[in-house]
């Protein structure tokens, strides 16, 4: 199971699992809250009846756009592909298949 992290705009967050199907949602959040998109993984993880031990890879879109919602998604990104012992793979907007 692959899943996405998208916070290149500044006021909200996406997350989507792909495997057999595309479960996807987007979160508003403030934007000096950073730390709300991990509040926000946790209920997207629980609704859609995820596990973390399911996620094989993480795809995280690296821009373009806001410069601080892009740091906050590749760091979130980064840290959970190290906490997970799971790849991490940056892509531009343009290149996923989930829009």
């Amino acid at each position: 199971m692959i899943f996405y992290i998208d916070t290149t705009d500044f006021n909200k967050v996406t997350f989507a699992v792909a495997d057999k199907k595309i479960i996807k949602r987007t979160y508003k959040i403030d934007p000096h809250q950073s730390q709300e998109t991990l509040a926000k993984l946790d209920e997207f993880l629980k609704d859609s009846k995820v596990k973390q031990s399911e996620i094989k890879k993480i795809i995280v879109n690296k821009g373009p756009g806001s410069y601080t919602g892009v740091r906050v998604g590749v760091t979130h990104a980064l840290a959970l592909g190290f906490a997970w012992n799971i790849p991490v793979e940056p892509l531009a907007k343009e290149q996923f298949m989930i829009k």
